[in-house]
């Protein structure tokens, strides 16, 4: 026998082996899934707003056409056991949306949340940390990187705080830099002309093992924290060449405004939903299945949540 026709033969046994391995499964045959209402919702003494999102999810193995979008005539209200509020939908946002000032989220207060699209009913309750967490102590610094495509100046922050003993704590940390600096103005040599603009630049972190943006003070009580590294690149140094000589050079000269430190004393529910996603986004093992995405709304799915913000901030 020929050497191709031997390897016809081999290619042909595989074929048949891989085909053998599939199994089409009736459509009567597989789960059927109802879509449900998604709820998310983050409410604390310091927002100005109370925000909801209502949206529905999308079946697996149906046919239904649920795109999953935003859900616009849901009957939205928030209650504090005593005072009962509907929210009312905003089209601007796509959210349901309502002043603090109408109803106030007062620290250490429980709320209920109820969302109703006429066919579905989601619920969920939380209860505002009583406490305000600030930074004891904090660090900012500069470094400078150079390679052959581009030069980063980088502004850091970290902070330090203690924890509140005796309670189970749940902590996250935010920062921002308001910063002044130059721009342009001009598409040519006649027109260049710079400008001085502020505008809020949010901190990254860099996640270390046991330093996370997300921490908790199980078997930690009492102790003092530090956040992770955070930074933010700062506007570079840029060269406008127009042609015919005409060269400028813009320096940005960045200006310092304010650093806004936040610790965010939250509930249990707030830290599982957002580690939950931090978790599911930051697994890159594809061996690895996906972990579920953590809920305590009842009849649906979503957070909601609550949180006490604790800021301090720094003017040079």
């Amino acid at each position: 026998m020929r050497l191709h026709s031997i390897i016809i033969i081999l290619i042909s046994i595989c074929f048949s082996a891989c085909e053998s391995l599939i199994t089409d499964i009736p459509a009567d045959k597989l789960p059927r899934t109802e879509s449900k209402l998604v709820v998310q919702s983050f409410i604390s003494p310091q927002s100005p707003h109370i925000n909801v999102v209502v949206t529905e999810s999308i079946p697996l193995f149906t046919d239904s056409g649920n795109k999953g979008g935003v859900i616009r005539n849901a009957l939205v209200k928030i209650s504090d056991g005593t005072k009962e509020v509907a929210i009312p939908f905003d089209s601007a946002s796509t959210l349901y949306s309502i002043d603090t000032s109408v109803f106030p989220i007062i620290a250490g207060k429980t709320y209920s949340l109820f969302v109703s699209d006429g066919n579905r009913v989601a619920t969920g309750v939380c209860t505002v940390p009583a406490g305000q967490v600030l930074a004891t102590s904090y660090k900012l610094d500069t470094s400078f990187s150079s390679n052959i495509f581009e030069q980063d100046t980088v502004l850091t922050v970290q902070m330090s705080w203690t924890d509140a003993p005796r309670d189970t704590n749940y902590y996250r940390v935010r920062s921002s830099v308001d910063l002044e600096y130059s721009v342009v103005e001009g598409t040519s040599a006649e027109t260049f002309k710079e400008r001085r603009v502020k505008n809020r630049f949010n901190f990254n972190w860099d996640e270390t093992i046991g330093r996370n943006d997300y921490q908790s003070d199980a078997n930690l009580d009492g102790a003092e924290f530090t956040s992770p590294l955070g930074r933010t690149v700062l506007p570079n140094v840029i060269v406008y060449d127009y042609g015919n000589g005409n060269k400028f050079t813009l320096y940005p000269k960045a200006k310092i405004a304010m650093v806004m430190l936040e610790i965010y004393n939250t509930d249990v529910h707030y830290f599982k939903y957002h580690r939950s996603l931090e978790m599911r986004g930051t697994s890159d093992n594809p061996f690895i299945e996906p972990s579920l995405i953590y809920s305590n709304i009842s009849g649906g799915l979503g957070c909601f949540a609550a949180y006490n913000s604790g800021q301090v901030t720094y003017r040079p």
